[in-house]
């Protein structure tokens, strides 16, 4: 059952929102995002808050009713896995699941690609949440894998096959 104050911010969502994820992305786009306080608070501490420019990585804009929410970041690494990361703007976050399931859309759309993966920070407890409710399974912890805010953390690993995905679409 949802509390009063989260039935509230859901009502505020209008119903009849256009969610889009496409790809091409600007310098400028990229700026906004790595500079937002709300994203940069979900950054690994072993690996510069920027963006990562080699031959696996893609960016997709996030766009809701034709405003900038923020980017996914697609990571392949090999012809049948890609990694998944959110940056959403914190006002994009009631959008988030709409715009999870396009950025799933498109990834699959790829024929060769057998499996989505999300590795989450521990501790990041809605990230994970998120990646639940987009359909994601727990599959395991890569133990002490990183290090966020001082800390030594585990990265929990999620995954999503191409069969779970065309169950749920």
């Amino acid at each position: 059952m949802l509390s009063t104050p989260s039935r509230q911010r859901l009502a505020r969502i209008p119903e009849n929102a256009v969610v889009a994820v496409t790809e091409g992305v600007s310098t400028e786009q990229l700026v906004e995002v790595y500079t937002d306080p709300y994203i940069a608070r979900v950054a690994q501490d072993h690996r510069p808050h920027r963006p990562i420019f080699n031959t696996g990585a893609v960016y997709l804009a996030a766009w809701v009713n034709g405003r900038f929410a923020g980017l996914f970041l697609a990571i392949k690494h090999s012809m049948i896995e890609m990694e998944l990361h959110s940056l959403l703007k914190r006002w994009a976050i009631p959008y988030s699941r709409d715009l999870g399931r396009k950025f799933l859309a498109w990834a699959f759309s790829h024929p060769d690609l057998l499996r989505v993966t999300a590795p989450i920070i521990e501790g990041l407890e809605s990230a994970k949440n998120y990646c639940l409710k987009l359909g994601f399974v727990v599959e395991g912890v890569r133990r002490n894998a990183t290090t966020h805010q001082g800390k030594i953390k585990n990265v929990h690993i999620l995954g999503m096959l191409r069969e779970e995905w065309e169950a749920q679409a």
